[in-house]
Protein backbone atom coordinates (compact mmCIF):
# COMPACT_ATOMS: atom_id res chain seq x y z
CA UNK A 1 0.00 0.00 0.00
CA UNK A 2 1.36 3.36 -0.51
CA UNK A 3 1.40 5.76 2.61
CA UNK A 4 0.90 8.61 0.54
CA UNK A 5 -3.07 7.99 0.77
CA UNK A 6 -3.03 7.12 3.44
CA UNK A 7 -1.29 9.85 4.93
CA UNK A 8 -3.70 12.15 2.86
CA UNK A 9 -6.23 10.75 4.41
CA UNK A 10 -5.44 11.28 7.38
CA UNK A 11 -4.42 14.91 7.25
CA UNK A 12 -7.68 15.85 5.58
CA UNK A 13 -9.39 14.09 8.59
CA UNK A 14 -7.02 16.24 11.11
CA UNK A 15 -7.75 19.38 9.08
CA UNK A 16 -11.35 18.90 9.09
CA UNK A 17 -11.43 17.75 13.22
CA UNK A 18 -8.90 20.76 13.94
CA UNK A 19 -12.00 23.30 11.74
CA UNK A 20 -15.15 21.77 12.80
CA UNK A 21 -14.11 20.41 16.34
CA UNK A 22 -11.32 22.57 17.98
CA UNK A 23 -11.24 26.07 16.22
CA UNK A 24 -15.19 26.43 15.30
CA UNK A 25 -16.02 29.40 17.46
CA UNK A 26 -13.44 31.03 16.41
CA UNK A 27 -13.93 31.58 12.96
CA UNK A 28 -16.57 32.75 10.82
CA UNK A 29 -18.87 31.06 8.57
CA UNK A 30 -17.55 32.58 5.83
CA UNK A 31 -13.99 31.95 6.99
CA UNK A 32 -15.14 27.59 7.61
CA UNK A 33 -16.74 27.56 4.04
CA UNK A 34 -13.31 28.68 2.50
CA UNK A 35 -11.48 26.34 4.64
CA UNK A 36 -13.21 23.60 2.82
CA UNK A 37 -10.00 23.29 0.40
CA UNK A 38 -7.42 22.51 2.46
CA UNK A 39 -9.53 19.20 3.97
CA UNK A 40 -11.12 18.29 0.95
CA UNK A 41 -8.94 17.83 -1.55
CA UNK A 42 -6.30 15.54 0.32
CA UNK A 43 -9.49 13.64 2.13
CA UNK A 44 -10.80 12.84 -1.77
CA UNK A 45 -7.08 12.17 -3.01
CA UNK A 46 -6.94 9.27 -0.12
CA UNK A 47 -9.82 7.69 -0.54
CA UNK A 48 -9.80 7.31 -4.21
CA UNK A 49 -5.90 5.91 -3.86
CA UNK A 50 -7.10 3.71 -1.05
CA UNK A 51 -9.65 2.59 -3.35
CA UNK A 52 -7.99 2.55 -6.59
CA UNK A 53 -5.31 0.45 -4.69
CA UNK A 54 -8.40 -2.13 -3.14
CA UNK A 55 -9.92 -2.55 -6.92
CA UNK A 56 -6.15 -3.39 -8.31
CA UNK A 57 -5.91 -6.32 -5.84
CA UNK A 58 -9.30 -7.76 -5.51
CA UNK A 59 -10.11 -7.72 -9.45
CA UNK A 60 -10.82 -10.62 -11.46
CA UNK A 61 -9.27 -9.94 -14.65
CA UNK A 62 -12.07 -8.80 -17.50
CA UNK A 63 -13.89 -6.81 -14.97
CA UNK A 64 -13.89 -3.02 -14.83
CA UNK A 65 -13.87 -1.26 -12.17
CA UNK A 66 -17.47 -0.42 -11.83
CA UNK A 67 -18.62 -3.64 -12.56
CA UNK A 68 -16.55 -4.57 -9.79
CA UNK A 69 -17.76 -2.86 -7.17
CA UNK A 70 -21.45 -4.44 -7.74
CA UNK A 71 -20.20 -7.62 -8.43
CA UNK A 72 -20.11 -8.36 -5.16
CA UNK A 73 -16.32 -10.30 -4.97
CA UNK A 74 -15.09 -7.53 -2.26
CA UNK A 75 -17.91 -6.74 0.27
CA UNK A 76 -16.64 -3.90 1.72
CA UNK A 77 -15.80 -1.97 -1.31
CA UNK A 78 -19.65 -2.95 -2.43
CA UNK A 79 -20.53 -1.32 0.68
CA UNK A 80 -18.42 1.74 0.31
CA UNK A 81 -20.27 2.16 -2.87
CA UNK A 82 -23.69 1.69 -1.70
CA UNK A 83 -22.43 4.16 1.45
CA UNK A 84 -21.42 6.91 -1.21
CA UNK A 85 -25.09 6.68 -3.11
CA UNK A 86 -26.67 7.04 0.27
CA UNK A 87 -24.48 10.11 0.90
CA UNK A 88 -24.35 11.67 -2.46
CA UNK A 89 -27.59 10.52 -4.93
CA UNK A 90 -27.23 9.78 -7.79
CA UNK A 91 -25.75 12.37 -9.21
CA UNK A 92 -23.15 11.96 -6.65
CA UNK A 93 -22.67 8.73 -7.27
CA UNK A 94 -22.63 9.19 -10.76
CA UNK A 95 -19.72 11.67 -10.64
CA UNK A 96 -17.98 9.24 -8.10
CA UNK A 97 -17.46 6.63 -11.04
CA UNK A 98 -16.57 8.99 -13.62
CA UNK A 99 -12.37 8.60 -12.55
CA UNK A 100 -12.66 4.34 -11.82
CA UNK A 101 -14.38 4.48 -15.50
CA UNK A 102 -11.39 6.66 -16.99
CA UNK A 103 -8.52 4.22 -16.95
CA UNK A 104 -8.31 0.33 -17.49
CA UNK A 105 -7.57 -1.06 -13.89
CA UNK A 106 -4.37 -3.26 -15.53
CA UNK A 107 -3.01 0.29 -16.32
CA UNK A 108 0.29 1.72 -14.55
CA UNK A 109 -0.34 3.25 -11.83
CA UNK A 110 -4.04 3.14 -11.77
CA UNK A 111 -4.44 4.07 -7.79
CA UNK A 112 -2.56 7.30 -8.77
CA UNK A 113 -4.87 7.97 -11.96
CA UNK A 114 -7.58 7.98 -10.53
CA UNK A 115 -6.67 9.67 -7.22
CA UNK A 116 -5.69 12.87 -9.00
CA UNK A 117 -8.69 12.89 -11.81
CA UNK A 118 -11.13 11.94 -8.85
CA UNK A 119 -9.26 15.13 -6.73
CA UNK A 120 -9.75 17.41 -10.24
CA UNK A 121 -13.23 16.74 -10.70
CA UNK A 122 -14.42 17.19 -7.16
CA UNK A 123 -12.35 20.07 -6.94
CA UNK A 124 -13.89 21.16 -10.17
CA UNK A 125 -17.32 20.55 -8.42
CA UNK A 126 -16.24 22.56 -5.58
CA UNK A 127 -15.36 25.35 -7.56
CA UNK A 128 -18.01 25.59 -9.39
CA UNK A 129 -20.15 25.80 -6.36
CA UNK A 130 -18.31 28.35 -5.10
CA UNK A 131 -18.36 30.18 -8.31
CA UNK A 132 -22.30 29.77 -8.79
CA UNK A 133 -24.18 28.83 -5.78
CA UNK A 134 -22.48 30.29 -2.58
CA UNK A 135 -22.67 33.73 -4.46
CA UNK A 136 -26.26 33.41 -4.71
CA UNK A 137 -26.97 32.40 -0.85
Amino acid sequence: MKPVYLLSLVVGLVIVIYFYFINFDNMSETELVNSVLYWYVPLIFGLYGLMGIRIKRTIEDGNGAIKHLFSGDDASLTLWTVFVAIISGLVGIFLFFIPLAIFPVKSEAYDSKIALTGALVWLLILFLFFEVAWPAL
